[in-house]
């Protein structure tokens, strides 16, 4: 007995029915895969069935899908539709229909389209054997992509987005990153996150400046953010600030949130003093990959939220400024993809600083600031100033005074907006004015900077901006997003009945005899899944069950039942491992482990 299984068994002691672990493998081990550990897992099964083993069988085909609606956008069309299928197939083109989505949702947005081109769109409802129904058809005609007649507009469709003259990425530590959409984000800039709750957020360079009128100035972004069980955020804040933690509002901040959770999506003004909100009308449940536009909208008489085109919510929120820095941020679940299609500000003119590529940032704490080393300086660089975000566990009420030293050289660190509250666990937004005798790097190309307090205080982002003719080349974009868009088989889960059906309490054990096994595999909303070609079902590292699911092509989620006998097994802990394999060699198989117990 390997020691995975054995892990799992001892597992299955605490954790009974219901507990499922997924582990990503190559399919070696089972019968019908692969010898080779690097081997593709298979494209086609047999279907086996051990002795007094009873596996589900197909039935007829699904129904079409009903009430097919393509919507029309800039570059995207949203299809929508009604059915009860575990799972559709979805294809879309404009001479021919050469590409394909496999989901298990009702509604699908087809992005990185050509302008004012007609597409034809099909979808067909697939069962849990891959059996496909006759296709609903449509057709759509894509919008143009309009420019406003705004102070600052980026629609995010170059090769590079986004552009370092006009954006900056901050995280906490290497969370995120900011990459060029690629096939189905063609077009759009991914945000893209592996840590949970850890906002992404991108920083304008161009700063938001107020009209003097009565509409002060509107912030546009254009996103399929927050999705579900996420939070999307725009904020504007006086001051050199890259980021803000959680709502640690820095004083005279503005900020739009709009966060959703178990189906229900809020959306605030918010304020440091704290004004209320004021919601017009409900808003719909944010569907993962779908976009809507959002508007805060600053007035001399409080604020307005707008919606898609309508107001939905309203604020007496005023700003107490004239020129803020901008900040769009999004977080959610572990591995959120957010994609954004435009930021715009409709306010004062504005430009941002001459852009000058600046090398890596390393950041030390010492009590102490450290020897002097040989340092190279950086030509044609005047100076620069350098923002970070401190995190810290002191409960004092006021921050205290910070330096730096760099290259040699001491300068204050002072408050990135004077009035932050500094609170433990929360960032700290700080910056310092760099001299040119300070902007000198290590051999290494990088320049060293040194934090001197006695605190314990970590800089969760550093950020520098520098000044001067620097001709240094500009940095390579990272093609490929911190989360790959690899499509991946569905999930599944499983649960153990007895021999009438019913389930197993936890804790409780399954009579020998016969028993009941249900296994549901389905996916995340908005998320394009891998072709399904089957899976086997073991009992102990014993195959009893085999079943393919790609009898009309890949399948994709389904919900199948088991009967299984007992009589054979020892009293105690057992282990079913469900193993999933993919149509294509490229995609990695994957096995989820059920633990049960078996009594007298």
């Amino acid at each position: 007995m390997d020691r995975r299984r054995i892990a799992f068994i001892a597992a299955g002691l605490v954790l009974f029915a219901g507990v499922i672990a997924v582990l990503r493998t190559t399919g070696a081990g089972d019968p019908v895969a692969a010898t080779s550990v690097s081997a593709p897992p298979p494209t086609s099964l047999e279907p086996y069935a051990a002795e007094g083993v009873l596996v589900p069988a197909a039935g007829p085909p699904p129904e079409q899908p009903n009430g097919l609606t393509v919507t029309s956008g800039p570059r995207r069309l949203q299809l929508r539709w009604t059915g009860d299928s575990p799972g559709y197939e979805v294809k879309w083109g404009t001479d021919r229909l050469d590409r394909s989505r496999l989901v298990t949702d009702h509604v699908v947005q087809l992005d990185g389209l050509e302008e004012e081109r007609d597409y034809q769109v099909e979808v067909s409802a697939v069962d849990a054997f891959g059996q496909r129904s006759s296709p609903a058809k449509g057709s759509g005609t894509t919008r143009a992509v309009r420019s406003g007649d705004f102070a600052l507009e980026d629609l995010f469709d170059q090769p590079d987005a986004p552009d370092p003259t006009r954006w900056r990425l901050a995280s906490r530590g290497n969370c995120a990153r900011a990459t060029p959409g690629q096939e189905d984000d063609g077009r759009r800039l991914v945000l893209s996150s592996n840590c949970a709750a850890a906002p992404a957020t991108l920083r304008s360079r161009t700063p938001f400046v107020l009209r003097d009128a009565d509409d002060l100035g509107r912030f546009v972004v254009e996103t399929d953010a927050p999705g579900g069980d996420g939070e999307l955020v725009l904020d504007l804040v006086p001051g050199p600030v890259s980021l803000i933690s959680g709502d640690a509002l820095p004083p005279d901040a503005v900020r739009l949130r709009v966060a959703t959770s178990a189906g229900t999506t809020s959306v605030q003004v918010v304020v440091p003093a704290g004004t209320p909100t004021s919601v017009l009308r409900a808003l719909p449940a944010m569907e993962p990959g779908i976009s809507h536009r959002w508007e805060l909208v600053l007035r001399r008489d409080g604020a307005r939220v707008v919606f898609d085109g309508e107001v939905v919510a309203t604020s007496p929120a005023v700003p107490a400024w004239r020129e803020a820095t901008a900040l769009v941020s999004v977080a959610g679940p572990t591995g959120q993809r957010a994609a954004v299609s435009l930021i715009a500000f409709d306010a004062a003119p504005a430009s941002a600083p001459a852009w000058v590529p600046g090398p890596q940032v390393e950041v030390a704490v010492a009590v102490e600031p450290p020897a002097t080393e040989p340092l190279e300086a950086l030509p044609g660089v005047t100076g620069g100033q350098l923002r970070m975000a401190l995190l810290h566990t002191d409960s004092s009420p006021e921050a205290p005074p910070f330096t730096l030293s760099v290259a040699g050289v001491t300068v204050p660190l002072r408050p990135a907006s004077p009035g932050a509250p500094w609170r433990p666990a929360a960032a700290y937004p700080v910056v310092a004015d760099l001299p040119a005798e300070a902007l000198r790097v290590r051999s290494s190309g990088k320049l060293a900077v040194t934090l001197v307090t006695g605190l314990r205080v970590q800089a969760t982002h550093v950020d520098l901006e520098l000044t001067g003719t620097s001709s240094g080349e500009r940095p390579e974009v990272e093609r490929e997003p911190l989360n790959g868009r690899e499509r991946e088989l569905a999930r599944a889960s499983g649960t153990v009945l007895d021999a009438s059906g019913r389930t197993v309490p936890e804790g409780a054990a399954v009579q020998r005899g016969r028993m009941v096994f249900d296994l549901v595999l389905e996916g995340r909303p908005g998320e394009a899944l891998a072709g399904l070609a089957g899976f086997s079902v073991r009992v102990d590292d014993e195959r009893v069950a085999m079943v393919p699911t790609a009898s009309g092509g890949p399948g994709i989620a389904g919900r199948y039942r088991f009967a299984l006998t007992t009589s054979d097994l020892s009293l105690g802990p057992h282990m079913i491992e469900v193993r999933m394999f993919g149509t294509s060699g490229e995609t990695r198989s994957t096995s989820a482990y059920i633990p049960f117990f078996v009594g007298r």
